[in-house]
């Protein structure tokens, strides 16, 4: 490469040793002279040549490019090469031209391998079964009531089966029924009864009535010529709609909307598609043929049992409103079978794991004694085995035997299945009325919009402004403003908008040749303005004053995907599940007063679930409706292992993870540098030595931009052996793991969890899977097209393999006693990733598969032990607020920064003249430099502190400015303030550009001090920043993302196990 040509590629991409250098936009020319770059770094390597000197500069950029990373490519990015690669061959430049539009492409699941298969229905025999005895009372499990006091309650509720005194308590056990839903109770066996009683809330206790039961990408499938396309699911309480993807911009219009009370059944599961979830629908709701496809079973399986569990809780909701005699926000569940009534049992293994008895039972009729019905109950429970029914069948035996002698006063004890508002003899059925003729014209238009259609729903005619042709009907109702326009061309056009984010609306006039037109402009909250058009001032003048009217009803605020909890006043009710149900022979309620909040409370049902139930074997089972909100199954304990380098904000996040596994009862050992050791052991969490120094890492990386290549050509050496050591430490602190929980940039956690056979999950707290949404943070800036963004991902794996490959394979021979490897040992797409950051910052692109896994951040709420705010720290903050100025932070974490003098020198000035106060966090500035010069006086304007708990400050002020890092990005977002991002290096330019996408804040392009006070004065005045922060910080605090991590975690744990992932 010529020296004049190889300076000016080095300069494109040479790290910010100026604090106040300006970083220019990256064009899509960078791409290919990184990898020129990168390939002459990497020269000198092991095995690898150094590449022949090319006349075209641009041609040698491109070959070196395909050097690296074309055998991985797809076929639509090797076309977007080859065509750069012929341009360059007739001496193009690549640096003249900046766009090129590639083929947006997505990968659709890869098919399920047996392997795959056997995995994932591994049997759960191995689940603890009791035994106990039928012929002797046992002593009652999480109750404190006696057997004397349970049969008084079961004789109250149910009447005598026998004189005072005969019958007595052999057994009492935690059971479920199973149907769509398992309902968790308590059996009682008695000498002449079974019983079961169950409570269940009104609503589904596991999901907040604000929030969404689940989202995530689906590939849906249409008969005909239709194409599959991948969309973005989203569940709620009474419907489930699709978009385009998970970008905010995109809920304002859903592709379709569907109302939950449309679906008549979810069929069954079908063991030669087992990721298909089909529905069956009534009317016209439904295209046959149509069905949803995920990526995972477990994925599959979880959708499938939200649907049916929103599905129970939407009846129980529908039959409410026709029930008025009960008014209790917990319900129950109660079955009383006389042992003389059961005609036959059995029992069987359920998913191999939970034995269910299977009873058929007979009860006289209500009128007539010339026919009895028959019919068949089945109750789970751990206590059930060979032993128990060889005595039931004795007891059964002499029930029948006692029931000929017995008076008609206890022989004539009916069976009782009551499900209270479930009750399936009081469910209408489809083929009660017909679906299609019953709907009305206004009903058809909410179908299309899933709104639930009542009195209190207005619809007007009404036009899109600004466009043509796209006449349509516009909505009122008390949760949505939305407009549906039917085209026979092109695809409908649909809006739906929560009511609590109209900020206002107003009339406006804009004539059409001469004609009046009377308009209304919608102001939405985090969105451009809608504007639409009505036939008639009184329809416009209308629909202002309905919006205004459910505005104001509205007020808290909420997320715009995410309707309030109503109840269903639609007739149309069904049954979701195709297994026939029990109806009662019988009056439902035997006695007026049901004891199951007595016999079966909430708290104790799901206490013993959670101590016989494997959570990672969960998803054989339906969803449980009645257990409490957080509350997630237990594993058996484990030893988790978490590996992490780099900075304190890399490590903290295990710290709120390491807590929430701890609680689940696991041990939890955390192995990073020594600096943090104090640090971590303050938290009750163990604490294991490697990767050394992280003052040095950080400082190697600022200098050098973290994995550019200027960083392998000058730093390659100390590289060399500092990850020599990090492996070693690695191997020898992580043997006793249980699982393995890993950044992927300490490298050596999927060889050890290979060579353990333990579980291995991956943790990024920036995107670390390939998509054509964005490119590798550590690569470059945004690029224009999606072809690059995905390449960007493959050409870091290869460099960083590259780069690390021939010490990782000596070290897996010597150390791990195991064959060298090549990159395709990572098996990306076989390793479950847990991101902790949130879908509010960066919405899940639709090409990751479902075991990508955002779940939110991992915050760690007071991370400095014992901290408390210094007396005059308060009265800096209480004059700021006195004098009506604004408070704003200014930190950059435990990163090295060049030049710090200077950098506290501009900050002061800025402060000053942006007229803010700021409290300014120094703890940047102590790292690995030697005071050389007086410090820098303090204006009254700012408190220096060294270090501040951002959980206690930033809910105080008004913006922050810090370095972007992503546990400090996510306390400034969670705390709904404005957030500027100064960049040092890594991933921080990534959090950068997404938060200036989002418009809470701005990238802040150098510390020069005009720079500084024009972000400062932004940040502090601009409404529209502060009202879009608010917004994402309102989301952001809706999520638990440890809760999260810990059941995906219980999840994906069998699918986690490195086997299968060497190549073969």
């Amino acid at each position: 490469m010529p020296p004049e040509h190889e300076e000016s590629v080095q300069s494109s991409q040479s790290s910010q040793t100026s604090f106040d250098e300006v970083t220019q936009p990256v064009s899509i020319s960078n791409l290919f002279n990184d990898a020129a770059l990168y390939r002459q770094a990497l020269a000198g390597t092991e095995g690898r040549a150094s590449p022949p000197l090319e006349q075209n500069p641009a041609l040698r950029s491109v070959q070196d490019f395909a050097e690296l990373v074309g055998s991985d490519l797809e076929p639509p990015e090797q076309v977007v090469v080859g065509r750069f690669a012929q341009l360059a061959a007739e001496d193009w430049d690549l640096r003249e031209e900046e766009r090129a539009d590639g083929p947006v492409f997505t990968e659709e699941p890869a098919p399920l391998s047996d392997a795959e298969s056997a995995t994932l229905a591994e049997s759960v025999r191995g689940l603890a079964l009791g035994d106990p005895p039928l012929d002797g009372a046992t002593a009652a499990e999480g109750t404190q009531l006696s057997p004397e006091q349970i049969i008084a309650l079961l004789t109250e509720e149910f009447g005598h089966l026998a004189p005072p005194g005969e019958e007595k308590l052999l057994l009492e056990a935690d059971g479920a029924v199973i149907q769509d839903v398992v309902i968790l109770g308590v059996i009682h066996a008695t000498t002449h009864r079974l019983s079961f009683h169950a409570s269940i809330p009104a609503s589904d206790p596991s999901q907040r009535t604000e929030s969404l039961i689940r989202a995530g990408p689906a590939l849906v499938h249409r008969p005909g010529w239709h194409r599959k396309r991948r969309v973005w699911m989203e569940l709620s309480h009474d419907f489930i709609c699709a978009y385009p993807s998970a970008r905010e911009e995109d809920h304002i219009r859903p592709l379709r909307s569907l109302m939950l009370s449309s679906i008549v059944e979810v069929l069954p599961e079908d063991p030669k598609e087992p990721r298909a979830l089909r529905t069956r629908l009534d009317g016209k709701q439904g295209i046959p043929g149509t069905y949803l496809e995920f990526d995972t079973l477990e994925s599959a399986r979880e959708w499938r049992r939200e649907l049916l569990a929103a599905l129970f809780f939407l009846r129980r909701r529908k039959r409410s409103l026709f029930d008025q005699s009960s008014s209790e926000e917990v319900e129950g569940i109660r079955i009383d079978i006389p042992l003389h009534h059961i005609q036959a049992h059995s029992y069987r293994m359920h998913a191999d794991a939970i034995p269910v008895l299977t009873l058929t039972v007979d009860s006289p009729p209500l009128v007539s004694r010339d026919e009895f019905t028959q019919q068949t109950i089945e109750l789970a429970t751990f206590k059930f085995n060979d032993e128990c029914m060889d005595k039931l069948q004795s007891r059964i035996r002499e029930a029948t035997k006692r029931a000929k002698e017995a008076p008609d006063a206890f022989i004539d004890r009916p069976v009782v299945i009551d499900f209270g508002s479930l009750d399936a003899s009081s469910e209408m059925t489809t083929s009660d009325i017909d679906p299609v003729k019953a709907r009305t014209k206004e009903q058809n238009i909410c179908d299309n919009l899933a709104i639930d259609y009542g009195p209190d729903v207005w619809i007007a005619r009404a036009s899109l402004a600004y466009t043509l042709t796209t006449g349509g009907y516009f909505v009122v109702s008390p949760e949505w403003v939305a407009f549906w326009s039917k085209s026979l061309a092109t695809r409908d056009v649909r809006y739906r908008l929560a009511s609590s984010t109209i900020r206002s609306a107003n009339p406006i006039e804009f004539p059409i040749r001469g004609v009046p037109c009377y308009g209304m402009q919608l102001e939405i909250e985090g969105h451009s303005n809608l504007g639409f058009r009505f036939r008639s001032e009184s329809a416009r003048d209308e629909a202002i004053r309905r919006i205004y009217e459910v505005s104001a009803r509205v007020r808290t605020p909420s997320l715009s995907t995410t309707p309030s909890l109503s109840s269903t006043t639609s007739t149309r009710t069904s049954d979701s599940s195709g297994r026939s149900r029990s109806r009662p022979p019988s009056p439902a309620r035997e006695s007026p007063r049901p004891q199951g909040s007595l016999l079966s409370p909430l708290t104790r049902t799901f206490s013993e679930a959670r101590k016989r139930i494997d959570p990672r074997k969960v998803l054989d089972f339906p969803k449980a409706v009645n257990v409490p909100l957080g509350k997630i199954l237990r594993m058996p304990a484990k030893h988790f292992v978490c590996l992490t380098i780099g900075s304190r904000g890399d490590v903290q996040p295990y710290i709120a993870l390491g807590l929430g596994l701890k609680a689940e009862g696991h041990t939890v050992t955390i192995v990073t540098h020594d600096e943090y050791k104090e640090w971590i052991e303050g938290f009750g969490l163990r604490h294991r030595a490697a990767g050394g120094d992280p003052g040095a890492l950080i400082q190697l990386s600022v200098e050098n931009k973290m994995f550019s290549p200027q960083f392998f050509k000058t730093s390659l050496n100390n590289y060399r052996s500092w990850l020599d050591n990090l492996l070693h430490d690695a191997w020898e602190q992580c043997k006793d793991a249980d699982a393995l929980l890993e950044s992927p940039y300490a490298m050596a956690g999927v060889h050890i969890a290979e060579a353990r056979h333990i579980p291995y999950f991956r943790v990024c707290t920036m995107p670390w899977t390939k998509t054509t949404e964005f490119p590798h943070p550590f690569i470059s800036g945004p690029v224009e097209t999606p072809t690059f963004n995905s390449m960007s991902f493959v050409l870091f794996d290869n460099i960083f393999w590259a780069a690390t490959s021939s010490q990782i394979n000596r070290w897996r021979k010597e150390c791990l006693h195991l064959e060298p490897t090549n990159m395709s040992h990572t098996a990306q797409s076989k390793i479950p990733i847990l991101y902790n950051f949130s879908l509010a910052v960066v919405p899940k692109p639709l090409d990751w598969s479902d075991s990508k896994i955002i779940c939110g951040y991992w915050f760690l709420d007071n991370p400095d032990h014992n901290w408390t705010p210094p007396d005059s720290l308060l009265a800096f903050m209480k004059q700021a607020r006195a004098d009506n100025k604004p408070l704003v932070y200014i930190g950059f974490g435990s990163i090295t920064v060049p030049d710090p003098h200077s950098v506290t020198e501009h900050i002061y000035q800025a402060v000053q003249k942006s007229d803010v106060r700021a409290i300014v966090s120094k703890g940047w500035s102590s790292r690995m430099h030697k005071q050389t010069v007086a410090e820098v006086e303090v204006p009254k304007e700012v408190y220096v502190v060294e270090k501040i708990p951002h959980d206690w400050l930033f809910p105080q002020i008004d913006a922050a400015m810090h370095h972007g890092g992503a546990g400090t990005t996510g306390a400034s977002l969670r705390a709904g303030i404005p957030t500027l991002i100064k960049p040092w290096f890594g991933d921080q330019f990534f959090w950068a550009s997404r938060v200036q996408r989002l418009g809470a804040g701005h990238r802040v392009s150098s510390l020069r001090v005009n720079d500084l006070v024009v972000a400062l004065k932004k940040a502090t005045t601009d409404r529209i920043m502060k009202e879009k922060a608010n917004i994402v910080g309102q989301k952001i605090r809706s999520e638990n993302g440890v809760l999260t991590a810990i059941h995906y975690i219980n999840t994906y744990f069998p699918r986690a196990y490195s086997e299968g992932l060497s190549p073969e």
